[in-house]
């Protein structure tokens, strides 16, 4: 009598996708959020937290910070969570996971730029890839994946399934390896690095404006749940409109929608207590950027040094001071 071939099949391919799992969870180790995470877990006693996108991902010289701090007589240790392709989402869980670790921080930076601050979230389990995907990681508990992103039931089921599955999560960077093998061969060549370009459509500058003119009474979703814990672990919170290109500030800040707008969000800074920074003509030469958002090294280490002194003075200034 012939053995019945089926159940044996059904192993071998429960055996292939666990160990296609597992070598997959190993070499997505060191992308996106996770170096992140860990550089969390790493810090050793941070009082001050910085939070953005490539930006400040990269950007902040902490040696050139304190000189910029010493002047009003103080220095820090900085803790930067930037990271690169993020949506304020993934930042704001990476900022409720390093306030959770390290109680002893007393102040938070949000980088940011154009109208990041307020911009309206609409995250699905389906955009968790990439950066976006912190919202996958065991290690941040699944009701603050619900409050930050606004997931009923289902959808919070599927993210259950979703950190099962390594490869899942992965599964951008299956994608990204096998784009580099194909360019490899046809020799077109590739950066060793990845080049995020945040380009957004011309309709953002318009509707994301208009939006918030009509209620400017509150930040992005995302940002609200981060000033909230910050809050309850009685954070002063500082806004740093990031340096911007000479070409970037001439096409998109010149606009009377852009000035009426930030007319409204400093209102909304000061009302809550945040102090807020324009650095965005902080580096006024092009050739300070690598293109139209992006500081270069030397750029950066300047942003830093003038940056140490405004937290410096903001700490100054805090009542009780």
């Amino acid at each position: 009598m012939r053995s019945n071939p089926l159940p044996r099949m059904v192993t071998i391919c429960l055996i292939a996708l666990a160990a296609g799992n597992v070598l997959l969870w190993l070499s997505g180790r060191g992308y996106y959020y996770l170096r992140d995470m860990e550089a969390i877990q790493r810090a050793q006693h941070p009082d001050v937290l910085f939070v953005g996108n490539s930006l400040l991902e990269g950007r902040l010289d902490s040696a050139a910070l304190n000189q910029g701090a010493a002047s009003g007589g103080h220095s820090y240790t900085p803790l930067n969570t930037a990271l690169s392709a993020s949506a304020p989402h993934a930042q704001g869980l990476l900022a409720q996971y390093a306030i959770q670790l390290h109680p002893q921080l007393h102040t938070i930076v949000i980088g940011f730029y154009d109208y990041q601050l307020t911009e309206k979230s609409d995250i699905t389990p389906a955009d968790l890839i990439g950066s976006n995907a912190v919202a996958l990681d065991s290690r941040i508990p699944v009701h603050q994946v619900a409050i930050i992103d606004h997931f009923d039931t289902v959808q919070i089921g599927e993210v259950l399934l979703m950190r099962a599955f390594p490869m899942v999560i992965c599964r951008q960077y299956i994608w990204e390896n096998a784009e580099r093998v194909r360019r490899l061969m046809s020799k077109l060549g590739i950066p060793p690095w990845s080049i995020h370009l945040m380009g957004r459509p011309q309709s953002y500058y318009v509707t994301e404006p208009r939006r918030f003119q009509e209620d400017p009474s509150h930040f992005g979703s995302s940002y609200e749940y981060v000033f909230g814990k910050a809050a309850n672990a009685r954070m002063h919170v500082v806004l740093v409109l990031m340096p911007m290109s000479p070409i970037h500030r001439k096409v998109y800040y010149t606009r009377q929608t852009w000035q009426d707008y930030m007319v409204k969000l400093q209102s909304l800074s000061q009302q809550r207590g945040f102090t807020f920074v324009d650095a965005s003509a902080w580096m006024p030469d092009a050739t300070q950027f690598q293109d139209a958002i992006h500081m270069t090294p030397p750029a950066a280490t300047a942003f830093s040094f003038r940056l140490g002194g405004e937290l410096a003075a903001a700490e100054d200034a805090k009542p009780g001071n």
